[in-house]
């Protein structure tokens, strides 16, 4: 036999041998990076609470977590990137109540059936809506506030990130129910927002809470007039509900994860396991709560079931903001 012909044999063994092998033993997951992608712009919330988890979460993969920052048109560029992405668990997208639930039945244009296009991961946290406004709005509390409103209809401009975003909603929702008319500005992401609110260059704005915006509310540089919530919240003390005002308004908004729908069941168990996990730490919960929000972990499955809730919830509000 010659060295060539040895050759050949040798090599259709070893491709024999490397076909024989069980697929995990070829590749494990994870054995490169993870990446979630950001439907905001650095500096906000969200971001915040993920490059908290982003070590916790790469020690548990035992691998690096990359947070990759796409704010626009209200989350859909980055709900486009993220569906798009090869199911195979390394690109995973943070969504809220409104990029899940609403924002794509608004933007029907975008083409993301998010039931369809997404597979849940995992549940990560709660957060209130606040209504926020700047000291130059001479009121003291919500009435007061729908009065001043209701004197200068369209003259309060009020910040939302993107058409068809949770604020954007929740917020036309509070208008139409307290009879009020006021202007939207819309911006890239909470941080845009927050500076815009701390300049006056907005006056409104309705909003989960950062750290560095509790930090304002003590300082007087914003003030708070009511949460969105059925009863009183610890994470924001001292602010009476907009439901004793409004009986019913309820805006809270829960982020969780999703992967590309047909991404393999083992993989999101991994996934959603390594995320869960890391919010059971106590002291990253107390992190999260110093950020205004309550760790809520959940699994892709109960994640799954809440989504669907949301969805079901929305829709006959989105609709009938359509008619108008």
């Amino acid at each position: 036999m010659n060295t060539a012909t040895t050759a050949l044999l040798a090599g259709a063994c070893a491709c024999a041998l490397a076909l024989a092998l069980p697929a995990s033993a070829q590749s494990a997951f994870p054995d490169k990076p993870v990446r979630i992608v950001v439907p905001f712009a650095a500096g906000g919330v969200t971001d915040a609470m993920l490059r908290l988890l982003q070590e916790p979460v790469g020690r548990s993969l035992g691998q690096p977590v990359i947070i990759d920052n796409r704010p626009g048109a209200a989350g859909m560029i980055a709900a486009r990137l993220a569906a798009d992405a090869a199911p195979d668990g390394y690109t995973v997208l943070v969504v809220n109540t409104g990029l899940i639930a609403i924002t794509p039945f608004v933007q029907k244009s975008a083409g993301i059936d998010p039931q369809r296009r997404f597979a849940p991961v995992a549940g990560l946290s709660s957060a209130p809506s606040v209504l926020l406004v700047h000291p130059s709005v001479p009121v003291a509390d919500l009435r007061q506030f729908l009065d001043y409103a209701k004197a200068n209809p369209g003259k309060l401009e009020y910040a939302v990130v993107g058409k068809g975003a949770y604020g954007d909603v929740a917020t036309s929702l509070f208008q139409k129910q307290a009879s009020v008319r006021m202007l939207p500005v819309p911006y890239q992401g909470n941080a845009q927002t927050t500076t815009a609110l701390l300049s006056g260059e907005v006056k409104v704005q309705l909003t989960i809470l950062s750290g560095p915006m509790n930090d304002y509310l003590k300082n007087g540089r914003i003030k708070a007039l009511g949460v969105a919530t059925a009863g009183p919240s610890a994470l924001v003390p001292g602010v009476p509900p907009i439901a004793d005002v409004l009986p019913g308004f309820d805006a809270v908004v829960y982020t969780g994860l999703v992967a590309p729908a047909r991404t393999p069941p083992a993989v999101l168990d991994k996934l959603g396991h390594a995320f869960t996990t890391a919010l059971s730490d106590p002291a990253l919960r107390k992190q999260l709560e110093a950020m205004g929000m309550e760790a809520a972990p959940l699994d892709g499955k109960a994640y799954g079931a809440r989504i669907a809730r949301e969805i079901g919830a929305f829709a006959p509000a989105i609709k009938e903001l359509e008619t108008e």
